[in-house]
């Protein structure tokens, strides 16, 4: 209040609705390296997509694949994490956990049949290709449990529509290798997203 006007309205500090939270658990540093894992990821797949071009580098391929699984896996885990304490996103847990499994399961499958006999017409290809639909679907649904999260940095809403797009296209098979192309850049989408929280941290450390 203005102490010469005694009529005057009192002011008030205005808070942006959007100030960064404190949250119990996480660290910009955290977050940062997070970030950076995810570029790691992309980096690795595509690696591992050119050595699937190069026979005589199989082993190391398949070894990468099965790194750039696990990374993926972890990152995912950590992202829903972090929605959730971010956002209080709801919905993710089933999506996520489904599609882990499910990318583990399929890397073990492609490791112990191996690649000749999936390029083959048989029992083990069709199982192979109806668990690689099931997982483009479950990505698909993800994508649309993302889409549902109100409030969330606009990146979020980018990443949705990228896990929908390569949900779909996993899904059909036929169009498979199409959808490689929205699932790398989901990663950089996650990395986004991990580098504003990273943001939002400092930000609220230093108010």
């Amino acid at each position: 209040m203005d102490p010469n006007n005694p009529y005057a309205a009192p002011r008030v500090e205005l808070v942006d609705a959007r100030q960064p939270r404190q949250l119990p658990g996480w660290s910009p540093g955290q977050l940062q390296v997070l970030g950076w894992l995810n570029l790691a990821y992309l980096v690795a797949t595509i690696v591992v997509i050119g050595l699937a071009f190069a026979p005589e580098l199989k082993m190391t391929g398949d070894w990468l694949s099965v790194a750039s699984t696990l990374l993926g896996s972890y990152l995912v885990v950590r992202l829903k994490a972090f929605l959730e304490a971010r956002f209080g996103a709801t919905g993710l847990a089933w999506p996520v956990w489904l599609s882990v499994g499910l990318s583990l399961v399929l890397e073990a499958v492609q490791l112990y049949w191996g690649d000749d006999a999936l390029a083959e017409l048989s029992l083990q290809s069709a199982l192979y290709f109806g668990l690689l639909a099931l997982l483009g679907l479950v990505i698909l649904w993800l994508g649309i449990a993302l889409l549902r999260i109100t409030d969330a940095y606009p990146v979020v809403r980018v990443l949705a529509w990228l896990n929908i797009a390569s949900g779909v296209l996993v899904a059909s098979v036929i169009l498979m290798l199409v959808g490689v192309l929205p699932m790398l850049a989901a990663m950089v989408a996650s990395a986004l997203v991990f580098f504003q929280g990273a943001r939002e941290l400092k930000g609220g450390q230093a108010a």
